[in-house]
């Protein structure tokens, strides 16, 4: 291990290395928390029913609760990666309730968009299920935890540890993105179609965060999609559904089309593509024009 971090700072240390080991310590980190995780949540199945659904379906999301401390942990005790604590505080001007909540606007819009098609389409049918106030809000905090942890990964420690490494930032903007839809290839239903549309999402966040500077909309965005699509509405979220939402997917009239891929969801179609790079577009469209520079945590 000592002979990696020396290669790292010598000058042998060819250009894609670097990605390569980032790429590495971001799985690393996922892992790990993700072990942390269960720690948390074999807690917590010793005070609640693990078979209520309700419960299932929070803890499905809160688990991921791991991969913050875990993170947030190596970031403490790593000195040269403190900074990265300066990505999710309030240093950066884009890191605000506003964006915040503008983020989980267009989380919410994008995916209910994608939706609508699909039951226009007759392609999904939904029927109203449970409307209990006080789980959907805990819901939606277990979403925020669950999609914050991924950008924790993703856009903060791999996005930044890219962005110092290499002078060009489509390295780190495409690099990342690359390597969150690479983190999604184990799951139930995947295609390749369903990979492109995870790195284009991976994209949107990044180009929120790079654009106008603003992880915390990324947050937004990341929660918005999953809840609308998981909890609200009952779809599989990137192929994994949970036993509680607002509304039920009728599973045996789903249909496959462009609109609606009945193993991995919307996220499986090559209209939610269309609709993914259309957003990428437009925000580095107008972030462009915004000449905003992001926060350097480096300095």
């Amino acid at each position: 291990m000592k002979e990696l971090f020396k290669k790292i700072h010598t000058e042998k240390f060819r250009w894609y290395d670097e990605i390569i080991i980032a790429s590495v310590f971001s799985f690393l980190i996922a892992l790990a928390g993700q072990l942390v995780g269960l720690l948390v949540t074999y807690v917590m199945d010793r005070y609640f029913d693990p078979k209520e659904p309700f419960y299932e379906t929070f803890s499905l999301y809160f688990g991921t609760i791991g991969v913050w401390i875990f993170a947030c942990l190596l970031f403490l005790l790593i000195r040269h990666r403190r900074p990265l604590f300066k990505a999710i505080g309030t240093k950066p001007k884009g890191n605000t309730f506003g964006m915040l909540l503008a983020g989980l606007a267009i989380g919410f819009g994008l995916n209910f968009v994608c939706a609508l098609v699909a039951m226009i389409n007759k392609d999904i049918h939904l029927s109203l299920w449970h409307v209990e106030p006080l789980k959907i809000l805990a819901l939606l905090f277990a979403v925020f935890v669950q999609s914050s942890s991924e950008e924790l990964i993703d856009r903060c420690y791999l996005y930044q540890v890219l962005r110092k490494g290499y002078r060009n930032k489509w390295v780190a903007i495409i690099g990342n993105a690359l390597v969150f839809s690479a983190m999604h290839g184990m799951n139930p239903g995947v295609t390749p179609l369903a990979l492109t549309n995870i790195f284009f999402s991976g994209l949107l966040f990044t180009l929120f965060v790079y654009y106008f500077d603003s992880i915390w909309c990324a947050y937004g965005i990341h929660t918005g999609w999953n809840f609308t699509q998981s909890i609200l509405l009952g779809l599989p979220n990137s192929g994994m559904s949970v036993p509680y939402s607002v509304f039920q997917l009728d599973t045996a009239a789903a249909n496959n089309s462009f609109a609606y891929h009945i193993a991995f969801g919307i996220e499986g179609t090559i209209f939610s593509t269309i609709l993914l790079a259309i957003a990428c577009l437009v925000v580095y469209l107008i972030g462009r024009k915004r000449h905003q520079k992001p926060l350097d945590i480096w300095k």
